[in-house]
């Protein structure tokens, strides 16, 4: 198994359903796609511990360092060979006393975009229940965010978006969580 560790350096910006819908269909006639698939998330706390399969039939274990609403998080993720391997991975921390969050699904488009020299994912994501976003990241070795901070910025901005307040992001996760807390205990 190969394990990649790296910095993930983001921006987020909240969209509507049409913007949404106007991106998945102009991005990839830009841009070269990178990916689309649909995920389905399980994040474990106290830490931020996640298991994500894909339609893809891709297994992974993630942990993220530090809070998701924060411009850039360390982040090792693992690949699993296996569905019945990420649900034996759940049996393990459940074991442990990690306490599930809420699972999502999330439906995505990633899009490639150089600027400045740089290249950035550009992700379309409708998550059920929760929201459409906007996110562009950057992937690094090091946290040098501070570079990255006004291209991300601008990309959004060119697509008439506006990066979201990091505080209103954690409001509304928390709101996700209470929200969808029996979808754990099912």
């Amino acid at each position: 198994m190969q394990k990649n560790v790296f910095y993930e350096i983001e921006m987020k910006a909240l969209i509507s359903e049409d913007i949404y819908n106007h991106l998945r269909r102009e991005l990839p006639l830009k841009h070269p796609k990178v990916t689309e698939e649909t995920t389905q998330t399980l994040r474990f706390r106290p830490h931020d511990i996640r298991l994500r399969s894909s339609d893809n039939r891709k297994y992974e274990f993630i942990y993220k360092e530090g809070d998701p609403t924060t411009l850039s998080r360390r982040e090792i993720i693992v690949p699993l060979p296996s569905q019945t391997a990420l649900e034996n991975m759940k049996i393990i921390f459940s074991s442990l006393g990690f306490k599930p969050d809420p699972p999502w699904t999330k439906h995505k488009l990633e899009i490639l975009r150089g600027l400045n020299g740089f290249n950035y994912i550009i992700c379309v994501q409708h998550i059920e229940n929760f929201a459409y976003l906007l996110e562009v990241e950057h992937i690094s070795n090091k946290d040098d965010s501070q570079i990255h901070r006004p291209n991300l910025e601008k990309i959004i901005t060119d697509m008439g978006c506006v990066p979201i307040n990091p505080r209103d992001f954690t409001a509304r996760i928390n709101e996700y969580i209470l929200n969808n807390r029996q979808a754990v205990k099912e």
